[in-house]
């Protein structure tokens, strides 16, 4: 009985230096650090199609295997189709990026001269100032927004790797939660996998509900740029999809480049455009996102805004995309550990 309990305190010792040692690598060491970025992408992709497999072994009546091959092998298609349909749109938006500039410096140019700034030496002395920051970095966004998908595509290899790890969550996820397990206390097992289990109702809902609204949102904006004749329709709506993970922020921070182009073609287009996104984030807000991530937050607006405010201090744009998540894990935490032990 001695020996036994002495094991699994070497494990438990063994487990939690071999935590601190890859967190300090990660910390200051690049290489390791890839490695686990790409770990933890795999995983996260993995738990949010693991429905999806759950599904599929159910209504098709194959194994975590089968269910898994079948969903690699559909998300490498979507993959190549992007790639083949919707990359070179990009690149082409992207190029013509440099007109749009040019637009918004008349533009201000424009509203400079109207208002008579030149008799005010101070705004004068911060419009240049504006007009110099703003064309040193709007001159370099075609240049660096390409250089960023070539430098995307010079970690192929890397990238090749996420589709196998996420097979082997997805096929073997089960088995090793279970194995996990038995680091664990046999007394103490059940209520950590009660735990968990609480962990995974509310975060699957948030996480795959996020996503949901995410191509939502993408898809609404994208077919009122077309509607309006907006000018980069799916980069604009890719980036709005994107911001639109993050709460509160995010649907302002997402409608701002569409409003700035609409403006700029015409200020009655831009006017209807940003009617246009206030009526997506409306219904996003009040009809869809009560529909499909409920409360699974059911946290006080204020402290949301306080973890985004912290997410994006020591994150930055990932900072605030997974401060939510950590918060709802931490949460459930407490609450289950109150629940269950005291």
């Amino acid at each position: 009985m001695l020996k036994k309990r002495h094991k699994i305190l070497l494990i438990k010792s063994l487990a939690i230096l071999l935590l601190l040692s890859l967190f300090l690598l990660y910390l200051f060491n690049d290489s390791i650090k890839n490695i686990i970025n790409i770990i933890i992408i795999s995983f996260i992709l993995s738990y949010v199609l693991m429905p999806i497999r759950d599904i599929i072994e159910e209504k098709l009546k194959v194994g975590a295997n089968i269910a898994s091959m079948m969903i690699i092998f559909m998300i490498l298609m979507v993959v190549v189709s992007i790639i083949i349909i919707f990359i070179p749109t990009l690149f082409n938006e992207i190029s013509t990026i440099s007109n749009i500039l040019d637009s918004i410096g008349t533009l201000l140019e424009n509203l400079y001269s109207k208002l008579n700034l030149n008799d005010l030496p101070i705004l004068n002395n911060i419009y240049n100032r504006i007009i110099e920051k703003g064309n040193y970095m709007l001159n370099d966004f075609s240049s660096i927004a390409i250089d960023n998908i070539l430098a995307t595509t010079n970690n192929v290899i890397s990238l090749a790797v996420i589709p196998v790890i996420m097979y082997y969550f997805l096929s073997d996820g089960r088995t090793l939660f279970n194995k996990a397990l038995l680091i664990l206390p046999s007394d103490r097992r059940t209520v950590i996998k009660k735990i968990l289990y609480d962990i995974d109702k509310v975060l699957s809902r948030y996480i795959v509900g996020q996503f949901f609204l995410c191509m939502i949102i993408g898809v609404l904006t994208f077919f009122i740029l077309i509607i309006f004749k907006v000018k980069f329709p799916l980069w604009i709506s890719l980036l709005n999809a994107a911001f639109n993970i993050i709460p509160y922020f995010g649907p302002i921070f997402g409608a701002i480049p569409a409003v700035v182009v609409a403006f700029i073609d015409s200020p009655i287009k831009g006017l209807y455009i940003m009617l246009a996104m206030i009526v997506i984030q409306q219904i996003e807000g009040n009809i869809l996102s009560p529909q499909i991530t409920g409360n699974s937050i059911n946290m006080h607006p204020f402290m949301i805004i306080i973890l985004l405010l912290i997410g994006d201090k020591f994150g930055g744009f990932m900072g605030m995309i997974l401060v939510v998540p950590i918060a709802v894990i931490i949460k459930v935490i407490y609450d289950d550990i109150n629940y269950y032990l005291f």
